[in-house]
C-alpha cells in the first residue's frame, strides 16, 4: 500500500484538475464524479497520514485548508477564465452582441440590402432551403411554388434571418443582367462650353427634317385656302334643273 500521505497529496491535486475539467468538457458529470471520488479518498489517506500523530497534527490541517478552499478557488477560477479571457471564447459559445457583426439589427439590414439582386437556388426549396447570391450562401424561401436547384431567382424582400425570393425566367434574367440605361444610338449628348448639352448632328438632322416636312404640310394647306380657284362656280348649282 502507498504512503498515506503521498497518496492524499497526489488524490487531492488529481481531484481538483478533474473538477476544473468539469467545467471546460461536457462530460455528462462523469468527471464531476471522479473528481469527488478523488477528494474523499484523499480526504481518508490524509486522516490515516496525519490525524491521531505526534508532530503531525498540523499537517492535517493545512492539508485540510487546501482541501477546504481548494475546491471554491478552483471553480471561481475558470469560471473567471472562462468570462474573461481568450480561453473562454474557443470553449464557451457565446451569443452575439447587440452590437456586433452577429446582431439581429446588423444581420437584417445585410439582408434587406440584397432585396433586387439576382441569386440562384443552391437547394430545393420546398419553401425553404438555400440560395446563393453575390458568392455567399443564405437560407431563402419562396413562397409560390417549388423552386428546383440551380434555377435563378431574385431577393424580393428579408424577413428574420433568412430571405424571400421568387424564381424568374430566362428573359427576366436577361433584362437583369443587361446595361441598364444604355442611351440609344445617335441620342447621345456632348457638353460644349458652359455646361449646355449639344444634340448630335445625326439626331438634330432628323429633328429639322421633320419639322419641314410638317411646315410643307402646313404651308400647303395654307396656300390652298388662301389661293382662289381656277373656276367660277354658278350661283344655282344647288338647284334642280
Amino acid at each position: 500500500m502507498p504512503d498515506p500521505a503521498v497518496l492524499a497529496t497526489i488524490l487531492l491535486i488529481v481531484g481538483l484538475f478533474l473538477l476544473a475539467l468539469e467545467l471546460m468538457i461536457p462530460s455528462f458529470g462523469m468527471l464531476g464524479i471522479m473528481s469527488a471520488i478523488c477528494l474523499l479518498i484523499s480526504a481518508w489517506a490524509a486522516w490515516q497520514a496525519w490525524w491521531d500523530k505526534p508532530g503531525y497534527f498540523w499537517y492535517f490541517w493545512t492539508y485540510a485548508g487546501f482541501w477546504v478552499l481548494g475546491i471554491p478557488s478552483v471553480l471561481g477560477g475558470m469560471l473567471f477564465l472562462l468570462e474573461n479571457t481568450s480561453l473562454g471564447d474557443h470553449i464557451v459559445l457565446r451569443g452575439p452582441t447587440a452590437d456586433g457583426p452577429d446582431s439581429a439589427a446588423t444581420t437584417q439590414s445585410r439582408l434587406a440590402a440584397l432585396v433586387g439582386q439576382i441569386g440562384e437556388a443552391s437547394s430545393v426549396l420546398t419553401p425553404g432551403g438555400m440560395v446563393s447570391v453575390g458568392g455567399e450562401r443564405y437560407h431563402a424561401e419562396s413562397p409560390g411554388m417549388p423552386i428546383e436547384a440551380g434555377c435563378p431567382v431574385e431577393v424580393t424582400a428579408a424577413k428574420g434571418n433568412r430571405l424571400v425570393v421568387r424564381a424568374i425566367s430566362d428573359d427576366s434574367l436577361a433584362e437583369n443582367t443587361a446595361q441598364p440605361n444604355s442611351p440609344a444610338p445617335g441620342a447621345l449628348e456632348t457638353t460644349v462650353a458652359g455646361g449646355i448639352p449639344e444634340i448630335d448632328p445625326g439626331q438634330q438632322s432628323s429633328s429639322e427634317t421633320g419639322q419641314q416636312n410638317l411646315d410643307v404640310a402646313d404651308g400647303g394647306r395654307n396656300d390652298g385656302a388662301s389661293n382662289p380657284l381656277d373656276f367660277e362656280i354658278p350661283e344655282n348649282y344647288t338647284s334642280n334643273g
